[in-house]
């Protein structure tokens, strides 16, 4: 199983992975949404009814048409992760979130709840932060979050926030019940990244310098 101390690629899953090469073409098709072939996918694929407008879903997070930006959709992907102890979840995406600027020291700041550096985090991604604890520890977020959230981040990004986490927090979920191994790495991934998100990650580069925040290429 997947664990935080250590990357070792085993292989003591509980669930299956479907192998692509023998799943029914519109499921292998779905598997090959997103850019990379996870174990994650391969076991969501045993529900391939589901599975197929799942990864549509999905995919979509990926889309220009969402209003969060890149780096606040990784924030709410990685403190959901660390908050539902999923390591998995959070090692899938620790590369996405370097391609959009997260340097070591913000990643463990993220890691740890710790979003109080002005240098390092904008107010947006510790609102950000105290809406997916919220959903995490009292199964919704509060009146007085919501309404800054509506303020702050506007109704479309504010939803998008809890979809995401809903999203994110399902997967911790099934990876932690399926005992989910990690993936071997792939060689050049984060060249890789952000040759695939070259257009968003300038829009972060240019707005992190606008608001004195840090980004590391």
């Amino acid at each position: 199983m997947a664990s935080w101390n250590d990357c070792t690629v085993t292989n003591n899953h509980i669930l299956p992975y479907f192998d692509s090469k023998t799943m029914p073409p519109a499921v292998a098709e779905a598997l090959t949404t997103l850019p990379f072939e996870r174990n994650i996918f391969k076991l969501l694929a045993n529900a391939d009814t589901l599975f197929i407008p799942f990864m549509k879903l999905l995919s979509s997070c990926w889309g220009e048409g969402r209003t969060l930006k890149s780096s606040e959709w990784q924030l709410t992907v990685l403190w959901t992760s660390s908050l539902l102890d999923a390591p998995y979840e959070w090692d899938m995406n620790e590369p996405v979130s370097r391609a959009f600027g997260y340097s070591d020291e913000q990643l463990a700041l993220v890691r740890s709840g710790d979003l109080s550096s002005t240098k390092l985090f904008m107010d947006r991604q510790r609102l950000i932060r105290e809406m997916v604890r919220e959903l995490v520890e009292a199964n919704g977020v509060s009146k007085a979050n919501m309404v800054k959230a509506r303020q702050t981040l506007g109704p479309k990004a504010a939803m998008e926030v809890m979809i995401i986490h809903g999203i994110y927090g399902m997967l911790a979920r099934v990876m932690r019940s399926a005992k989910i191994d990690f993936n071997p790495e792939i060689p050049g991934l984060l060249d890789i990244l952000k040759k695939f998100n070259a257009k968003a990650i300038e829009v972060e580069k240019r707005e992190a310098e606008e608001n004195g925040i840090a980004f590391y290429e």
